[in-house]
């Protein structure tokens, strides 16, 4: 858990490509349809993933870091979290910041990419991912957002009903549509 400080997006990546490759040696895994879903860290890392990797042919991103910079400033946490996190300030680390964060490699994404956001969500603000959805539509990418009204960061644990199951009805969704 330690090491990922000042590595997001390295180790933790390899680790979880090591996971996936462990994975498709099962005889009911069909490494021609995979899809990648992740909330919070987790939205970061299918993002960081679908940069840097063509393995997978449809994305769900959940409540995702997408620009460390812009998400030290505007975070409930981004300060203290973002220093300890991200290897320094904004000023001491915008370089890293700007090669850890996956709206750098938005050019490379090739897999289709369904964001789904609360607008409440202070934690990881909705900003990450409306610069997500730009930087993919202006590039042409297949890429869908969903915003959830009056939802905070932990809406599909302990949110309105309503709202959770229709987070989860636009994943299985997307994953047909790509996957099926």
């Amino acid at each position: 858990m330690m090491a990922v400080l000042g590595d997001w997006g390295g180790e933790d990546f390899q680790d979880l490509m090591a996971a996936l490759d462990e994975s498709i040696q099962r005889p009911y895994v069909d490494a021609e349809r995979l899809g990648v879903h992740g909330y919070s860290y987790g939205g970061y890392m299918a993002s960081w993933a679908v940069g840097h990797t063509n393995r997978f042919k449809a994305a769900v991103v959940g409540a995702p870091c997408i620009n460390l910079h812009s998400m030290y400033g505007t975070s409930d946490i981004g300060i203290s979290f973002g220093e300890a996190q991200w290897g320094g300030s904004a000023m001491d680390a915008a370089d890293k910041m700007l090669e850890r964060s996956p709206i750098s490699y938005a050019a490379k994404v090739h897999t289709p990419v369904l964001l789904l956001h609360g607008e409440d969500d202070a934690r990881c603000p909705i900003g990450q991912s409306e610069e997500y959805f730009t930087a993919l539509k202006r590039l042409n990418k297949e890429v869908e957002f969903v915003r959830f009204p009056g939802c905070s960061h932990l809406f599909p644990r302990m949110g309105h009903p309503k709202m959770r199951e229709e987070y989860l009805t636009r994943t299985l969704g997307w994953f047909d549509r790509f996957l099926a």
